[in-house]
């Protein structure tokens, strides 16, 4: 298990920023290094289940995650089923103090089985640039949406 915490204000109205990462039919388009396929198995109101083939940690993983979100404000995705199971991602999204920005937080309890119990906190810190990596490019994703 690894535990990161993280926030970046991005230059990005926050709804754009939340229709972004919870539009998953679009995310192998728009990430194809992480997400190499993703299948939409339930939709709810504030829920989405999805069956998903990713590149984390340099390995390929296929997994079963559920979304759950509050609209605008907050994702927080659930890895059910997979070599990660027990995973968990929030997402939370707020008003920047400067109002051309939105403050993105992310909160990750990271599960990577066997490999995650040997890397440990070795991890982190590479898990943490990747993160900061991801939000540069969701900031990129969403800025490129017009």
């Amino acid at each position: 298990m690894v535990k990161v915490d993280f926030s970046s204000a991005i230059s990005a109205p926050q709804e754009k920023i939340y229709n972004l990462i919870t539009d998953f039919e679009k995310l192998p388009a728009r990430f194809p290094d992480t997400y190499k396929s993703l299948k939409v198995i339930d939709r709810s109101d504030n829920r989405v289940t999805v069956e998903e083939d990713i590149v984390a940690a340099g390995r390929n993983i296929h997994q079963t995650t559920r979304h759950a979100f509050e609209p605008k404000r907050f994702l927080r995705s659930e890895v059910i089923d997979g070599d990660t199971k027990g995973t968990v991602v929030e997402i939370t999204l707020e008003p920047d103090s400067d109002p051309a920005k939105t403050k993105v937080s992310v909160k990750a309890d990271l599960k990577f089985g066997k490999l995650g119990a040997m890397l440990g906190v070795f991890a982190k810190g590479k898990i943490k640039s990747g993160l900061q990596s991801r939000i540069q490019q969701f900031e990129q994703a969403v800025n490129s949406m017009g």
